[in-house]
């Protein structure tokens, strides 16, 4: 009975051994919803959205795993903007993308990828918010909050840029846009990014992202020649970017066939 015993102590610990940790799992599932994200798989990010939810409750990784999740929410409506999803389903995902952004923030105070992405889809949804002054204001308040929050943590963190360079690139002038602003912190965020980590599973991207915007904000500004290169330099660290290869390099290509007909 006793030889019985160690036996079936063995193979319960052999069979814990084989259960992956939360932040194993999350590791696996990073590259997942980064891979998801660059192909514009919004069915894929929904079922990584639920995965890693699963793992909200542990106590040393719930504040990632809140993470993941809003990211998978945040990038579904970035994609979903890109092929005609509606204002109410894209709404709909950054409510849930925000949700988890602000858990993951009140779980670990000094995450300033949590700060920085909340505040990113605050900014955003004031944009739904224009016939609701009291909810548009709130919604920028929590931006600024926010945003001053992530970048009092790391300054120099490449999302935390991508954040704050947003409202110079899309506001016009006279609510404090500035395209020339936007490109110099898009290139700060290119210097400062680094190579994915695929040992570890915190957020890490930045380098794709800070070339794709450079390219936009060219676009803007005509500068055809800049635009096209930042976006074939996106396409070869992300090969399966579908929003470069399929919307914005095609965009690139127009303005320079309008530019040479001139």
């Amino acid at each position: 009975m006793r030889n019985l015993s160690m036996a079936a102590c063995l193979l319960l610990g052999a069979c814990l051994h084989l259960v992956p940790s939360p932040d194993h799992r999350l590791l696996t599932a990073k590259p997942k919803l980064m891979s998801a994200d660059y192909r514009g798989d919004l069915d894929e990010l929904a079922r990584l959205r639920e995965e890693a939810l699963s793992l909200a409750g542990d106590p040393a990784m719930g504040y990632l795993a809140h993470y993941w999740a809003g990211f998978a929410s945040w990038r579904i409506a970035i994609n979903g903007a890109n092929h005609g999803m509606s204002a109410q389903d894209l709404i709909a995902n950054l409510e849930k993308a925000v949700t988890d952004f602000e858990a993951s923030i009140r779980l670990k105070d000094d995450f300033a990828d949590g700060h920085a992405a909340a505040a990113g889809v605050h900014s955003w949804l004031a944009g739904f918010s224009r016939n609701d002054p009291a909810a548009m204001r709130e919604r920028i308040e929590k931006f600024h909050r926010l945003l001053a929050r992530a970048m009092e943590l790391d300054p120099d963190n490449p999302r935390v840029l991508w954040v704050q360079a947003a409202p110079f690139l899309f506001l016009p002038p006279e609510q404090g846009g500035d395209v020339k602003r936007a490109i110099e912190i898009y290139r700060r965020m290119d210097e400062v990014s680094k190579a994915t980590n695929a040992d570890s599973p915190l957020p890490d991207w930045g380098k794709p992202e800070a070339l794709m915007s450079l390219a936009f904000a060219h676009l803007q500004q005509s500068d055809l020649t800049s635009a096209n290169e930042e976006a074939h330099a996106a396409l070869r660290l992300q090969p399966e970017w579908s929003y470069v290869r399929d919307v914005l390099l095609p965009q690139i290509e127009a303005a320079q066939r309008k530019q040479a007909a001139r």
